[in-house]
């Protein structure tokens, strides 16, 4: 009788093997690796790789130290509360002239300039911390782009 069970289990199983494929390689899997925490899965509609700019950069790079939170906001900028890009895409900026972040042209965009070394007004961004990455710069070039 259990002789009977194996010869029709084991043709089911070695089928079963036979057509299960191998996942095989990726060509670029760095894009798919998830830095040490710090990127998230978008919920946002977001590039997976930038991760939700908002939470993953704005809010520490830019809302700690009382700069652009959510209590008495510099230039009244608040990045951290939700609803920033309400708040951004297409407003001007206060004390330097130019929109917050323009979508159809995210390179002019206050919000990114301000992260160069020599932006076009005032000091470079973040004030208080340290310089955002070449990464961090390209995602938030990217977030603005997107929307």
């Amino acid at each position: 009788m259990r002789t009977d069970l194996w010869r029709r289990v084991l043709p089911v199983a070695l089928l079963l093997v036979a057509t299960t494929g191998c996942p095989g390689t990726l060509t670029d899997k760095e894009r798919f690796l998830v830095d040490s925490g710090t990127d998230t899965v978008p919920l946002d509609g977001t590039s997976g790789a930038c991760g939700d700019v908002v939470t993953r950069i704005f809010q520490p790079q830019c809302g700690s130290s009382g700069c652009h939170g959510a209590l008495a906001p510099q230039q009244n900028l608040d990045l951290v509360s939700a609803g920033v890009a309400a708040r951004v895409v297409g407003v001007n900026g206060t004390e330097c002239s130019g929109v917050l972040a323009n979508p159809t042209s995210p390179e002019t965009s206050l919000l990114y300039t301000k992260l160069s070394t020599h932006p076009p007004c005032g000091a470079q961004m973040p004030l208080a911390g340290t310089a955002l990455s070449s990464a961090d710069m390209a995602c938030v070039l990217e977030w603005i782009a997107a929307q």
